[in-house]
């Protein structure tokens, strides 16, 4: 499996994999870098090239970035190039079996509420919590600790900052970034960027 990224998130992504005894043949990719070797035990794939004859063996890569933007890039181009995204699911996660957030990655101490729809290549990092009925797009990132709650919705591509609450029943638009620890109490359009608390739009590009 080809862990697309080498860096910080990635990190957590290893430690993971260690933890659920699955690093056999576990592979990063970093282009940019100089090393050949993650935590100088597993091979860095430096080209396409290598993507694609790795691919021809084992096509499973996973997202090892945080970044929504990047994510989304990173899936675009391992899928033309063969792969195929798994996900992952770690420990001590509350996810209710109502929940749809089977292409989403959900790290640990997280909670995943009742008829949750979460989109394909979607982090919910570490202690987030999704309350029931939330609808959350492709290629989003919740970080730490942040609580969305109930029926709120989000579009594709929106990063919610660390210890961020969303009241209930708020629409987000695409594109939308929320700065570490807003409280967001209004709708958000699309191309915002929201800070404070409560939170205000201190930037709108579309």
């Amino acid at each position: 499996m080809v862990v697309a990224g080498a860096r910080g998130h990635a990190l957590e992504v290893l430690d993971i994999f260690i933890a659920q005894n699955r690093t056999e043949n576990l592979v990063f990719f970093d282009e940019i870098g100089p090393e050949s070797l993650f935590e100088e035990q597993f091979p860095i794939l430096k080209s396409e090239e290598a993507l694609r004859s790795h691919f021809s063996i084992d096509p499973r890569f996973i997202l090892g970035v945080g970044n929504a933007l990047i994510r989304k890039q990173f899936y675009k181009r391992f899928t033309e190039l063969g792969g195929k995204l798994v996900t992952i699911k770690c420990q001590g996660n509350c996810l209710s079996t109502s929940s749809d957030c089977g292409q989403a990655d959900i790290m640990n101490l997280c909670f995943i509420g009742s008829k949750t729809t979460i989109g394909k290549g979607t982090l919910i990092n570490t202690s987030a919590k999704i309350h029931h009925e939330v609808k959350i797009g492709d290629f989003c990132e919740i970080a730490p600790r942040a609580a969305i709650l109930g029926k709120v919705s989000l579009g594709n591509q929106v990063l919610v900052g660390a210890n961020v609450t969303i009241l209930p029943n708020i629409k987000i638009g695409s594109n939308v970034k929320i700065g570490a620890g807003a409280v967001v109490t209004k709708n958000v359009p699309a191309g915002s960027t929201v800070v404070g608390v409560p939170g205000r739009i201190i930037y709108t590009n579309e």
